[in-house]
């Protein structure tokens, strides 16, 4: 077999789920003019028909691909795959709120220790029940690895003991309920075995270039509709998408900016699907120009955000003004309060004493001070979208005033160790076009605490960083809540840096294919019970 292409979003996606995250566009340079601007996701066409068993999802993945261990994961198609076969302790909805899973039910003993309630008469494939005693060494297992997919998981738990038969104890780092989103991980038995789990699908059969799921009727939820799923290896993200136009698959996951050229009124569906990936404007703190926050805000308020989400994003991207996705439960929709607005950006630019204009076009304060500042931005072998963003971004500045010199420096996909990273961290730079994946549980101490490894800005804010501690140590869904609009009140206030819009994904599909709504990365599948194909 040829060895596998796929570029492993996952492994760079929650490698650093603090970290850096750049493009992982699969070649999407292309250009579209439309006057659309934040498309949201797609939804599919009314479906008054009852949904009815049957139908058979066929979707890619990589070439010789590990089916061993789930923990292992290493891109996103396997993680679609292992994601059927194992279930979690927790799930999220569609709004990545926290839902039970294997565990029932929880509750908090204070400074991170949860009793988790596992669900009774849950079964697995070979016929055997859960118990604590699979939790428990599946994050043992999880800590032997030590690595990969779930790593920063594993960095946040201190303990976790079996109580009783259906009861664990979890003792985490983090003292409020966002440590619990640490705790999403596929659950596997103590007994082992190869792709034997809990979830919602079963192995069926397993052949040199694919595996075949088939609907486990001991489930415990209800019963999906979809009664089978076929992953058929495929060397790349083109090629799958060349499968799925000669008919051979009939869903293919993509991060392709031109994914939109695949739908077709009644036979292709293009869902796009938010992620947590954050393109934000970084400032350097420790750079005299933006130490006040008239200039910060006057940059947010001269980038027409939308459109370089129409023309150079394609629409794969919705504007925030808050580092919150804009379809999470925590988001305030009270705190978008930061729009195109030239004049306003002139004006901003004038109060802080910017009037007077050289002949190149410059503005200088009386006392000398002019407004050359150096963009850093990066580019990969594989695309130029976030250089490409950061020309018209230059271009908007220039025009109020300022003279940008773009540095753009090669990275690699989940290398720490690229001349951008470099350069991001050595701080020659006024301000950084930068890529962030936020986890599910929207911790933001590493981009703001003054120690944090994101704040390459340099940011030391006590007020902003004891807020984004406000968030770790709520103890209920409620708390948390008002501690992230405290968070985003005094984030749009005082503007440490600006967000520009989080990336959406697609899923290329037939359009037979119905019930999709709500789903989001990276938990593709969690609605896989309400799929169904229209006859």
């Amino acid at each position: 077999m040829k060895k596998s292409l796929w570029i492993n979003r996952v492994t760079a996606m929650l490698t650093i789920l603090a970290m850096l995250f750049l493009c992982g566009c699969r070649g999407g340079n292309g250009r579209n003019e439309s006057p659309d601007t934040t498309a949201a996701p797609s939804a599919s066409p009314l479906d008054t028909s009852a949904p009815e068993q049957g139908g058979t999802l066929r979707l890619p993945m990589p070439v010789n691909a590990s089916t061993e261990d789930p923990l292992s994961v290493d891109t996103e198609e396997m993680l679609l795959l292992f994601s059927l076969v194992y279930d979690k302790l927790f799930t999220v909805n569609s709004a990545g709120e926290l839902e039970p899973c294997l565990c029932e039910s929880w509750s908090g003993e204070g400074d991170g220790v949860w009793m988790l309630k596992l669900r009774e008469g849950v079964k697995w494939h070979d016929g055997g029940g859960l118990t604590s005693e699979d939790v428990t060494a599946t994050f043992a297992s999880l800590k032997e690895l030590g690595r990969g997919y779930y790593k920063t998981c594993l960095d946040r738990i201190v303990d976790i003991e079996a109580v009783d038969r259906l009861t664990v104890r979890a003792s985490l780092s983090m003292p409020g309920i966002i440590g619990l989103y640490s705790l999403i991980v596929p659950i596997k038995s103590s007994g082992g075995g190869e792709l034997i789990g809990t979830g919602a699908y079963r192995l069926e059969r397993r052949d040199d270039d694919s595996i075949t799921l088939r609907v486990n009727a001991d489930w415990w939820d209800k019963q999906p509709y979809i009664e089978r799923v076929v992953f058929s290896e495929r060397d790349s993200n083109s090629t799958a998408l060349a499968s799925y136009d000669a008919g051979q698959l009939n869903m293919v996951p993509t991060d392709l900016l031109t994914a939109g050229k695949y739908a077709e009124s009644g036979v292709t569906n293009v869902q796009d699907i938010m992620t947590q990936n954050m393109e934000v404007l970084l400032f350097n703190h420790e750079s005299s120009v933006f130490s006040e926050r008239f200039l910060r805000l006057a940059v947010a308020h001269a980038v027409n955000r939308s459109k370089i989400v129409t023309n150079i994003y394609m629409n794969r991207a919705r504007v925030s003004d808050v580092p919150f996705p804009p379809d999470s439960w925590l988001s305030d929709s009270r705190s978008e309060a930061i729009g195109y607005d030239a004049s306003a950006a002139l004006s901003l630019v004038e109060d802080a004493g910017f009037t007077v204009m050289s002949k190149e076009g410059i503005r200088y304060s009386k006392a000398g001070e002019n407004l050359a500042i150096k963009l850093l931005t990066s580019a990969s072998a594989e695309n130029t979208v976030r250089s490409d963003a950061a020309k018209q971004i230059a271009a908007s500045l220039t025009e109020l005033g300022f003279y940008v010199e773009i540095i753009t420096a090669q990275h690699t996909l989940a290398s720490g160790e690229s001349d951008f990273v470099k350069k991001l961290r050595e701080g020659e730079w006024d301000i950084a076009l930068v890529g962030f994946n936020l986890g599910l549980g929207n911790d933001l101490t590493s981009y703001i605490s003054s120690d944090g490894a994101n704040n390459f800005g340099h940011i030391n804010d006590p007020e902003l960083e004891a807020l984004s501690r406000a968030m770790l140590v709520a103890d209920s869904e409620q708390a948390l809540r008002e501690a992230s609009y405290a968070f985003q009140s005094y984030f749009i206030d005082n503007l440490p840096f600006v967000v520009l819009y989080f990336r959406l994904n697609s899923i290329v599909c037939s359009a037979r294919i119905m019930g999709m709504e709500g789903t989001r990365e990276p938990y593709t599948f969690e609605n896989v019970k309400n799929w169904y194909f229209r006859n």
